[in-house]
């Protein structure tokens, strides 16, 4: 029983050390390739919300993924991310559509945003908040957290995979030599 919980434990570290390693490589080749675009994976956009503007709803530290949505069909009250012409990246909700954009306020807020979002600039709307991820993600893309999530778990792998391969490599000469 130990043998086998062993190995499954194995099979699942080693696919979640190479899905931790291809989401990074993924993610930093598509920050790499344009700065401005944030990655996206599977149409949805993972990013970190960095005030509580949208407090209750949303606070400092989620994580949020957005998806991208035709301009179209947004309506009111939906939470909107979109990039303001200083290239800031808002999180709001619609108070308002009109034919200029959309009118934007916090729901934490007491005015809403002076400037509209454009059609052209909404990155799309928030699909998921995942409380406190973007803390976890803050961690894992620094050196630290890289190394404690990708680096340690590859060398733990390695470690285990030499102590196995040793561990059998030992009892087969052990039997061939009780055999002899």
């Amino acid at each position: 029983m130990g043998k086998k919980l062993a190995k499954v434990a194995m099979y699942f570290l080693t696919v979640f050390v190479l899905c931790s390693i291809v989401f990074l490589l993924f993610s930093t080749y598509q920050a790499k390739k344009d700065p401005m675009k944030v990655p996206s994976f599977f149409g949805y956009k993972p990013m970190t919300v960095l005030t509580n503007s949208m407090k209750p709803e949303i606070s400092a530290g989620d994580m949020i993924l957005v998806k991208e949505a035709i301009t179209e069909e947004i309506k009111k009250g939906d939470i909107l991310t979109f990039q303001t012409a200083q290239k800031r990246v808002v999180t709001h909700r619609v108070a308002e559509v009109t034919p200029q954009g959309f009118i934007t306020k916090g729901d934490n807020n007491n005015v809403e945003d002076g400037e509209r979002a454009k059609p052209a600039n909404v990155i799309g709307k928030v699909a998921f908040i995942l409380p406190n991820a973007g803390y976890i993600a803050k961690l894992i893309s620094s050196k630290l957290g890289f190394s404690l999530f990708v680096l340690l778990p590859f060398l733990l792998y390695i470690l285990i995979e030499v102590y196995q391969r040793i561990s059998k490599y030992l009892n087969d000469k052990e039997k061939t030599a009780k055999v002899h």
